[in-house]
């Protein structure tokens, strides 16, 4: 995409306040959803440790459960919003 095209499109979406993303943008943004998948997975593995049922090892367990949680639902927010942005995106510059 030319210079000139992205800073129209930016500008005529900034004035109807719905920004697009651009192609590396958007890419970024799918590259942080596998890397966040990633790290869920990493959390639920880690917290399926049998070397973590000890006592004192059960808040540990629990923190990596909440984590992972936290991880997905960011996980599916993100994942929302790239394809929110690619349908825009798409729908604009077809």
């Amino acid at each position: 995409m030319k210079t000139s095209t992205y800073l129209a499109a930016m500008a005529r979406a900034h004035v109807a306040a719905d920004p697009p993303l651009s192609a590396n943008e958007l890419a970024a943004l799918k590259y942080s959803i596998v890397t966040l998948s990633g790290v869920g997975t990493l959390l639920a593995q880690s917290a399926r440790n049998p070397a973590l049922s000890g006592p004192g090892l059960e808040d540990v367990r629990q923190t990596l459960s909440r984590m992972r949680v936290a991880v997905a639902t960011l996980e599916q927010r993100t994942h929302d919003f790239a394809k929110a942005a690619l349908m825009a995106w798409e729908s604009r510059f077809e």
